[in-house]
């Protein structure tokens, strides 16, 4: 029988790194996640938690995401991904939040 291996974890200075990436491409540019995805090459879904930090942090600006049917602008949404359906016409063809990094 072979001994249980421990999970890795990923030590706070990586996270850290990580973050200071995005911030760096996010540096006067607006960016979906898919690019920066890509660019970093992490997976969309752990870039999202990256994203909620900064946005706690205050840092992280969001241009929202739209419709791309009816032009339904989701302005009121506080989560940084993308919505699955609009609310006016049920459509599913979303444009997806752009990420930009607040000027200081």
């Amino acid at each position: 029988m072979r001994p249980l291996r421990k999970k890795e974890t990923v030590p706070e200075e990586r996270d850290a790194t990580i973050r200071r990436e995005l911030m760096h491409l996010l540096a006067g540019r607006q960016l979906p996640v898919s690019v920066l995805s890509k660019e970093i090459r992490k997976s969309e879904k752990e870039l999202y938690d990256h994203l909620d930090h900064l946005q706690r942090s205050g840092i992280l600006v969001i241009i929202p995401a739209e419709c791309g049917d009816c032009g339904y602008i989701f302005k009121h949404r506080a989560r940084p991904r993308k919505p699955g359906k609009c609310p006016r016409c049920k459509g599913t063809r979303i444009e997806p939040p752009l990420f930009s990094i607040a000027a200081a």
